[in-house]
């Protein structure tokens, strides 16, 4: 099942259900108002309004004036579950950074990086790719508190 704004991030759907938001409109009308706007052919629109019953957006029942045609109507279930998705996008908006309120829910803290330690390089340096030999040997150089450099440890 497709989540509700992926169904409306199609434009071409997303003004079927426009249509459809006033009233129920046979498919003769949705075909006229869709192809015209939008430049595309009537098995377009027809591909579009297949998926928007396949996902249970609209409901289509025959027309009672005229059988041979069929009437498309918006589902209110479809438009709760739309209403309800924007619903978690504000309790998330709320919950928002620098607002104050705190974190937003469902975010883990962020772990602390793990420290690694080079290892021996094929060529037998170990991770020291580019620096000159005795560019800087921590287990030989001190700093004192001072910023001078220490004595040598061996």
């Amino acid at each position: 099942m497709m989540h509700p704004f992926e169904i409306v991030a199609e434009p071409v759907r997303r003004r079927i259900i426009e249509v459809l938001a006033v009233g129920e409109h046979p498919v003769g009308i949705l075909n006229d108002i869709v192809a015209m706007e939008f430049s595309v052919s009537r098995s377009a629109v027809s591909h579009h309004l297949r998926i928007l019953r396949d996902e249970g957006v609209v409901s289509v029942a025959p027309d009672q004036g005229l059988p041979q045609s069929r009437l498309y109507v918006v589902n209110g279930e479809y438009l709760e579950r739309l209403d309800q998705a924007v619903g978690e996008l504000f309790a998330l908006w709320e919950q928002r950074y620098g607002t104050g309120v705190g974190r937003a829910p469902g975010f883990p803290a962020r772990p602390t990086p793990s420290v690694r330690t080079p290892h021996a390089h094929r060529a037998g340096r170990r991770g020291q790719r580019g620096r000159p030999s005795g560019w800087f040997d921590v287990s030989t150089t001190a700093i004192e508190d001072d910023g001078r450099p220490a004595e040598t440890i061996s």
